[in-house]
């Protein structure tokens, strides 16, 4: 026999306080909820502390559940363990949600017998690779889907409202866009430049895109390699993109940035909005990726124009100083403004304004 099995972990948070303490009645939910879910119970055993809190335990042919109260926190701490169907630890998940009222339940999951690693479905990773990693909760997942290019996710967070997700990574959120997307576009307004052709590399989202139609350029073409992320954030992210995906001013392309700037030029502003690592559709390295794509970029620009990026997180100083390195070989006037925007992982040192020499 393989030594397998799911182990189910839930916090049931702010629950209601009523059976909290009361022993017999929390065997009573625990002994219903494995029958009704499938599971049979071979025994509960159970201990009431003084002056609070009740442990229960059950042991199950298939397993063992443990259960623990804290009833001056509202809080209930739940085990299942089992060999078995998981859809049945689900099943006495809910049982014993509708039992005990919590306002808030996380859950998570583990894989026994194997490499152990911990599945929390209602929260996203965003792994930042600096020493650290944030996860955001999804009280609802809007969209889940793999394209061609990207696994998407759009969830809500109950403080930081709409979320999007490329591959795990942050790129936006309605908490904070208008903070990223003001600084994309601020220097170009600042330029005093009449714009008559701008471009947005990436911006999927909408919300770069809704902020450079205020300074009312003649025409922006946005350029994302996956439709899918623009047919998502029109559905779902509306509050940033404002339907400017549909304004006349407005083509949309889906192409590869550096194959379309490579064949494309006459811009008076250039706008960088595209994920953290875009040699990733590539297989080219990292630093000869970014110099031929600048070189491009400032080929395809007017004279007097303006570009702004951003290239990286604040922690990513290796990036930072490659891009410096690159950028200073094609413009002269180069400027680095640390901006702040408390969730997107492109902040820190990431705009850069630089005029065409």
């Amino acid at each position: 026999m393989n030594p397998l099995g799911t182990q189910h972990i839930a916090e049931f948070i702010d629950c209601d306080k009523t059976y909290l303490n009361n022993e017999r009645k929390l065997k009573s939910f625990l002994k219903k909820g494995i029958e009704d879910s499938g599971l049979h119970s071979v025994g509960i055993v159970s201990h009431k502390f003084d002056p609070l809190g009740v442990t229960v335990i059950a042991i199950i042919s298939e397993s063992h559940i443990g259960m623990h109260t804290y009833p001056e926190a509202g809080h209930v701490s739940l085990d299942v363990f089992t060999c078995s169907d998981p859809h049945k630890h689900m099943k006495l998940i809910n049982y014993l949600r509708k039992a005990l009222k919590p306002k808030k339940v996380r859950l998570g999951y583990l894989k026994r017998g194997n490499l152990i690693e911990f599945h929390e479905p209602d929260w996203i990773p965003s792994v930042s690779g600096y020493g650290f990693e944030v996860s955001y909760h999804a009280e609802k997942v809007l969209y889940s889907k793999k394209s061609k290019y990207q696994m998407i996710e759009i969830i809500e967070n109950e403080h930081f409202g709409r979320m999007l997700f490329l591959d795990n990574e942050l790129q936006i959120s309605e908490y904070d866009a208008d903070i990223y997307n003001a600084a994309l576009v601020d220097p170009i307004r600042k330029s005093n430049l009449k714009i008559k052709n701008a471009v947005i590399l990436g911006g999927g989202d909408g919300g770069v895109l809704h902020e450079l139609l205020k300074i009312k350029p003649r025409k922006v073409t946005l350029v994302d390699i996956d439709p899918k992320v623009i047919e998502a954030s029109t559905k779902y992210l509306g509050k940033i993109s404002q339907e400017s995906f549909v304004d006349k001013h407005v083509e949309i392309v889906y192409q590869d940035a550096l194959h379309y700037i490579k064949n494309n030029g006459g811009f008076d502003a250039v706008i960088y909005d595209l994920t953290m690592h875009p040699e990733a559709f590539s297989k080219v390295p990292r630093e000869e990726f970014l110099d031929n794509f600048f070189g491009d970029i400032y080929k395809s620009m007017n004279p007097g124009g303006v570009i702004t990026l951003q290239c990286c997180s604040q922690f990513d100083a290796e990036t930072r100083e490659l891009v410096d390195s690159i950028l200073k070989k094609y413009y002269k006037k180069l400027s680095t403004i640390r901006f702040s925007s408390p969730l997107s992982a492109k902040n820190g040192f990431s705009l850069r304004r630089v005029n065409k020499i």
